[in-house]
């Protein structure tokens, strides 16, 4: 299950960012996510936050890793897997405060009821269920 899964998230992963060695991060994606769904949330989420890459800081260093864990530790840089676990969990937590905007808490915090957050949980949803129909069709390219 797990290297089927890293193969469907490697090709969406390098749909959306074509030229990056992202197989680490695919890897972490996938042995993390607990079905197809949730490796394509894990996905659109480390996309939009990071474009895939698991070295980079955000909100004034507060932000690390392709998840963009906000005041996580700095060692989530080198270690994607962790980074991954950390954005999985924090993403189900989310879910369970706002089942309707699932990404909302995890994007703005206590300001997870404002109109931004639930945009920005708009719009990886979207992008994590154009994944999955691109993974059932075969399609790589309709993903961005």
């Amino acid at each position: 299950m797990i290297v089927h899964l890293f193969f469907i998230v490697l090709t969406w992963m390098v749909g959306l960012a074509p030229g990056r060695d992202v197989n680490e991060l695919a890897w972490a994606v996938a042995v993390n996510a607990r079905s197809e769904t949730e490796a394509a949330v894990l996905t659109a989420v480390a996309f939009r936050e990071s474009s895939l890459r698991n070295d980079v800081t955000g909100d004034g260093g507060h932000s690390v890793c392709a998840m963009q864990i906000y005041d996580g530790p700095k060692t989530l840089l080198e270690d994607p897997i962790a980074c991954v676990a950390r954005g999985a969990k924090m993403l189900r937590a989310s879910r369970r405060v706002d089942p309707e905007n699932p990404i909302a808490f995890y994007a703005r915090g206590p300001r997870w009821r404002s109109e931004e957050a639930k945009r920005i949980s708009r719009d990886r949803m979207a992008l994590a269920k154009r994944l999955v129909r691109v993974s059932s069709l075969g399609e790589v390219t309709s993903a961005r």
